[in-house]
């Protein structure tokens, strides 16, 4: 649950850098620390922290871009 939780902290964070963004653009703030052969991966668990966020009414998606709300 920690790394879970330290993971959701980045994506937050990668919203400072760009917000609104699409996957592709936050894959490489949010997974910087694994190597790039597992991004396909990385980039599914991302789209599971977005759904997340979305249901807790902290971001939402739109035409593929992702925003934070709040």
């Amino acid at each position: 649950i920690a790394h879970r939780m330290k993971r959701e902290q980045k994506v937050l964070d990668a919203f400072q850098q760009k917000n609104p963004a699409t996957l592709d653009e936050l894959l490489p703030f949010v997974y910087d620390d694994v190597p790039q052969r597992v991004h396909p991966v990385a980039r599914r668990s991302l789209h599971a922290h977005l759904i997340k966020l979305a249901r807790e009414g902290r971001a939402v998606e739109s035409a593929g871009s992702w925003k934070l709300t709040a």
